[in-house]
């Protein structure tokens, strides 16, 4: 039996946006100039508490500062970690871009009728540039790692995605550069599996081996689904 589509997911770093690393890399050797601590050092603390900032559990974006500068002997003084948040924050809305085809694919999925989803492995500062990029008016629920403690490729974070949409996971297709080994699992789970491979992706954090069509651009994501979804 053929199951309706009524639901697209997406991924958001490397599908329907785009960071440019410099841009932070330059914003944190401020950030470290600021504090009185190396740069050079303050890098690796940031890369290896990569994944307890994604799944929230340093705090907010002061909290995580803190914590990281105490871990390079640092004491700064609240006014100057506030300062310091600020400014990694402006340097993330600075750096990250929308896709130039990212908003006339999700305007156009809603007129066709379908639930649009975000699910994203982000920290708070990477989360927090969200509203920024206008995504918040487009989609009808927003799942981010920072915020439910699940992280891709749990099943449980795409699991929580289709709850919020109201939607089985079967009656989804989930599009992402296929970091994390998303792709899989939420094929594992009954969703269509869509890998999309454009400029400015990082590669970062690996890839997915399984997946059931791949785009070279999201405007061919509209391809791949139907006129609408009839309910």
């Amino acid at each position: 039996m053929t199951v309706m589509l009524r639901a697209v997911l997406f991924d958001l770093y490397d599908t329907l946006a785009y960071l440019t690393p410099s841009v932070i890399q330059e914003g944190r050797r401020e950030l470290a100039r600021l504090a009185g601590v190396d740069p050079e050092a303050w890098a690796p603390v940031w890369r290896s508490t990569a994944m307890e900032r994604m799944l929230g559990s340093l705090g907010g974006m002061e909290d995580q500062i803190r914590l990281m500068l105490r871990d390079l002997g640092a004491d700064p003084p609240p006014e100057l970690v506030t300062r310091l948040a600020d400014l990694e924050q402006a340097a993330w809305v600075r750096g990250v871009r929308l896709y130039p085809e990212a908003e006339p694919l999700l305007r156009e999925l809603r007129r066709r009728g379908y639930k649009l989803g975000l699910v994203s492995n982000c920290s708070c500062q990477a989360g927090q540039v969200i509203p920024q990029l206008g995504l918040p008016e487009l989609m009808d629920s927003l799942v981010l790692s920072c915020e439910v403690g699940l992280a891709k490729p749990d099943p449980a974070i795409f699991l929580h995605a289709s709850r919020a949409l109201g939607v089985e996971p079967e009656q989804c297709m989930f599009v992402a550069d296929g970091a994390f080994g998303e792709l899989d699992a939420a094929r594992a789970l009954g969703m269509l599996a869509v890998k999309v491979e454009q400029p400015h992706q990082s590669g970062d954090y690996g890839t997915s081996e399984y997946f059931d069509h791949r785009v070279e651009s999201l405007a061919a994501v509209l391809d791949l689904v139907g006129s609408g979804t009839g309910g």
